[in-house]
């Protein structure tokens, strides 16, 4: 039994260090196999066309970057890097392993070349898959990208589930359209950098990057963010737009939304920012719990009252430096929002309005009991009827989406409508028949009914 047992020994001994080296032109067919397993890159790695190269799941390459920066692997033919599950292909440096180290796989369309990626751990690269002609959509699967310059490049759509993007330069850059689920984005520069088309993303982590998702442009078509939790970014999402962002955590940032604009922002937790929400030209804030911040709200970027955010049915409580600072000259009613309990002389320290700064605009607010049920006092600093029903027409119910009618669902006749775009640009409707209005003139994206029968409103509709 001793002896059998020292035979097994020496033979995982010998599995243990086998490998295979590799440089220069594949002119066959060949697969990289476990068995051959790591490969040691030592030079740059061409397969010529009419070959293929297969590498097989749970292989693991090593790029030997100790004297050259330079390597990369090429295919003029076809590359298939798609593990399982279980089986990732692991690519990544010898040395320096935080950092690029090495060019990464590159694809020569234009002779032919075919990348296939899937289920792999790729690290150090440039970057780590670049195409000469970009793919249509990009697709990974539990994949991570790690210590890359620029992870993925997008060119026209890509989609991402449990994917982890850990301490890159860049981790998603790109247009147009783009699906993100549960994914994990830690330790990078910039997390996701988009000019989208459509921009949908559910149950994703961003934590302690420089940036979280960035929106270079309007979306064009529509936002979804939902079930996701950005925690100890310097910013977590900036200059979000056209959609909605819901049932999301943003907790220890320095700016958790930056500049929010034609977006719904509802039903999220924001705690221990330095600024919690921007909120601007035509965002709806509401029914957010924003607590322990440094500063709760902050309005600005809005020069007429027609593109002013509505912000209503929010806590807003024990924040710090403040809990609105209207950086405009305009008046708001924040008469539905609770700050827990407080008086109207600790909400008026925590207020920054033109009480501070005559280049302000006023605030109207309510102060609420503890529970934010009972309304203690109602504070007006200019002229406006305070109270719910006359602030809101609320109970709306339409059919949604649309394509040339917009019509209302219930007893109380609606008679005119002002509609907003996400530009802040305002149509007055006026019904054409019972709760009937046409919107066929508008063209395809995401409206908001910001007045019904000349009382504020708060509901949006997809014209399709």
């Amino acid at each position: 039994m001793l002896r059998v047992f020292y035979v097994f020994i020496l033979i995982g001994n010998v599995q243990a260090f086998a490998q295979t080296n590799v440089s220069g032109g594949i002119y066959q067919n060949t697969n990289w196999t476990i068995s051959g397993s790591p490969y040691i890159i030592n030079g740059p790695v061409v397969v010529f066309p009419g070959n293929t190269l297969t590498i097989e799941p749970g292989v693991e390459i090593l790029i030997n970057n100790q004297s050259d920066s330079s390597i990369y692997i090429e295919t003029r033919g076809t590359i298939n890097c798609i593990g399982t599950d279980q089986l990732p292909i692991k690519i990544r440096t010898i040395s320096d392993t935080t950092n690029v180290g090495w060019q990464g796989f590159v694809c020569t369309s234009s002779q032919g070349g075919i990348l296939n990626a899937d289920r792999f751990d790729i690290a150090n690269a440039f970057a780590p898959f670049s195409y000469e002609a970009p793919l249509t959509n990009y697709q990974y699967t539990n994949c991570k990208f790690r210590h890359c310059f620029q992870a993925i490049n997008v060119g026209n759509s890509v989609e991402l589930s449990n994917c982890q993007f850990i301490d890159n330069e860049s981790a998603v850059y790109g247009w147009s359209n783009f699906i993100i689920n549960n994914c994990l984005f830690k330790d990078n520069n910039t997390a996701v950098f988009a000019y989208p088309t459509t921009f949908t993303m559910t149950n994703s982590q961003f934590i302690e990057n420089q940036t979280g998702v960035n929106f270079a442009s309007g979306v064009f078509d529509s936002l979804y963010i939902s079930d996701c939790q950005f925690i100890n970014n310097a910013m977590a999402l900036g200059y979000p737009n056209n959609g909605i962002i819901k049932n999301s955590v943003f907790n220890d940032n320095t700016t958790a939304i930056q500049y929010a604009y034609g977006v719904e922002v509802t039903s999220n937790e924001f705690m221990y920012n330095e600024i919690a929400i921007e909120a601007s030209i035509a965002a709806f804030v509401h029914d957010n719990q924003l607590i322990n911040n440094f500063g709760a709200v902050l309005i600005s970027g809005v020069t007429s009252p027609q593109n002013s955010p509505q912000i209503f049915n929010n806590q807003i409580c024990d924040n710090i430096t403040y809990i609105v600072n209207n950086n405009t000259n305009m008046n708001y009613s924040l008469l539905t929002n609770c700050f827990c309990g407080i008086d109207s002389v600790e909400i008026e320290n925590k207020i920054i309005d033109g009480y501070d700064d005559i280049t302000k605009g006023l605030i109207n607010y309510q102060v609420y009991d503890s529970t934010c049920t009972e309304v203690l006092q109602t504070v007006l600093k200019f002229n406006q009827t305070a109270g719910l029903e006359e602030e809101f027409f609320q109970n709306v119910k339409m059919v949604n989406p649309v394509s040339t009618v917009l019509q209302f669902m219930q007893e109380e006749l609606v008679t005119s409508i002002i509609v907003a775009d996400i530009t802040g640009r305002q149509y007055e409707l006026h019904s054409d028949n019972a709760n009937c209005f046409t919107v066929d003139f508008l063209n395809s994206g995401l409206y908001y009914i910001v007045g019904i029968n000349n009382r504020k409103a708060s509901y949006k509709f997809l014209k399709i």
